[in-house]
């Protein structure tokens, strides 16, 4: 039971597909999460990925620090017809700015980007970045917009959850997550494969009825076979390297779950040394249908929650969870 599946996983740890042409500039962004403060204070962050085999790149950023989450995305595709990086961005408070992007070198120049409000109103913003290896330096300009001037430099951040997506030859999608923890792979192993484990960073209630199966709950205190319970099974287990299980029992009124059944969760950990390990989390199969991509959105969301949570358990340790689940409510 344990060794089925090792040679579906060589496909399903395959490398995202390369950037098309013309994206390359970008390539440096992509697969990392960039963080700067602005003059005023509020953390902005951006995280970049690629999408759809490489055709399009993806940025998704938030600002934080003010009395509430602003949040946007961009999504840059070639136009051959210009010999451009067309972009078009819009964000939580419902505008939308259009513009091309052009590299030059040490520098992107997004030139005169065109912003309507969502009361109707357009602005022009011009922007460049000036790159380094790790790092870049965005400056905005804008004569409609002077609360926008400013310069912010932007760093890598390596602790945040990365995501990728890469097309599969069917047709549907494998949703990828990244972190890196501040522990070794033998006690992230612990938190992964174990139900005291999953207790301390995934769910608050967490037992194993068999050696390959795991049962789970977010409801403080239920018990084995209640509605909210989840159950999956394990196929692969390699201790501190590899875990590959699937859902078989879903909570009561989960949507799509017959396709979700159909997706398979792999757990890969690498070590880095100094104390740290490398999580991967890859759901493959999510079918090309409408159900699919239903659940693609509901889970890039829901596992960067939950890797972030496994980063938190190793620098801040276990979870407490009445104040996690007070504070989503």
């Amino acid at each position: 039971m344990l060794t089925a599946g090792l040679a579906a996983f060589a496909f399903f740890a395959a490398e995202p597909a390369p950037l098309r042409q013309g994206l390359e500039p970008l390539a440096f962004l992509v697969g990392h999460c960039w963080r700067g403060t602005f003059p005023s204070g509020e953390q902005d962050t951006h995280c970049f990925e690629s999408v759809y085999g490489g055709q399009h790149v993806r940025d998704r950023h938030e600002v934080t620090g003010a009395a509430r989450a602003y949040r946007g995305e961009t999504l840059y595709s070639w136009d051959g017809t210009r010999n451009v990086v067309a972009y078009t961005y819009w964000n939580s408070l419902g505008g939308v700015s259009r513009g091309t992007m052009r590299p030059q070198p040490g520098r992107l120049d997004f030139g005169d980007e065109s912003y309507t409000d969502p009361q109707g109103r357009r602005i022009t913003i011009s922007t460049h970045w000036r790159t380094e290896p790790n790092a870049f330096e965005a400056v905005v300009a804008s004569a409609q917009a002077p609360s926008m001037n400013r310069t912010v430099r932007y760093a890598r951040v390596e602790e945040a959850v990365l995501i990728s997506s890469r097309r599969r030859p069917d047709g549907g999608q494998d949703l990828v997550h990244e972190v890196v923890v501040p522990a070794a792979p033998a006690d992230v192993w612990q938190a992964v494969s174990t139900a005291e484990g999953w207790r301390t960073w995934a769910v608050p209630v967490a037992r194993m009825p068999g050696p390959y199966t795991i049962e789970t709950s977010y409801t403080p205190g239920a018990q084995s076979g209640d509605p909210t319970t989840i159950v999956q099974d394990i196929f692969v287990a390699v201790p501190e390297r590899l875990l590959v299980f699937r859902t078989v029992r879903a909570p009561a009124r989960f949507p799509n779950f017959e396709t979700y059944s159909q997706v398979t969760s792999i757990f890969e950990l690498e070590a880095l040394g100094d104390g740290r390990t490398r999580v991967r989390l890859t759901g493959a199969g999510y079918a090309d249908t409408d159900a699919g991509r239903q659940l693609l959105g509901f889970f890039r969301e829901g596992n960067r929650i939950s890797l972030e949570r496994l980063r938190r358990r190793f620098a801040d340790g276990p979870l407490d969870w009445t104040a996690e689940l007070a504070r989503e409510r």
